[in-house]
């Protein structure tokens, strides 16, 4: 789906955005994008948007795969996790350019996921949240 359409760019605080006439209400405009197009708050513009539905998989440290395979209770709250949580927490992960950064990273996380847990015999319907 292609949709095409004119707009201006204002701020909404200190970020530029634009209205979008889809279900998308305002779509924010960084500065990669300005530069790129040339624009700036107070341009008029035309959009052209397009759905990209390829699927954004953030692949997972191997470290943290095998700890998630040793520790049941930390792999099910991971599971409870929204995917774009899970997006969120393999990115800071994958950021790590040392493997002892890398390391450091992954305790954080099995820690925090760990401070998750609910007390024994109420783990059913739980909404979790990082």
């Amino acid at each position: 789906m292609t949709q095409q359409f004119p707009a201006a760019v204002y701020e909404l605080g200190i970020n530029p955005c634009v209205e979008v006439p889809i279900r998308v209400s305002r779509l924010f405009i960084n500065g990669e994008m300005r530069e790129r197009a040339q624009v700036d708050v107070g341009s008029r513009i035309t959009l052209i948007l397009r759905v990209d539905s390829r699927p954004r998989r953030v692949p997972i440290a191997g470290g943290f795969a095998r700890a998630l395979q040793i520790n049941r209770n930390v792999r099910v709250i991971w599971e409870l996790l929204t995917p774009s949580r899970q997006k969120e927490v393999l990115r800071y992960l994958n950021f790590a350019k040392r493997p002892e950064t890398l390391w450091s990273n992954i305790m954080k996380v099995i820690a925090l996921l760990q401070k998750k847990l609910p007390p024994r015999g109420r783990r059913a319907g739980i909404r979790v949240r990082v």
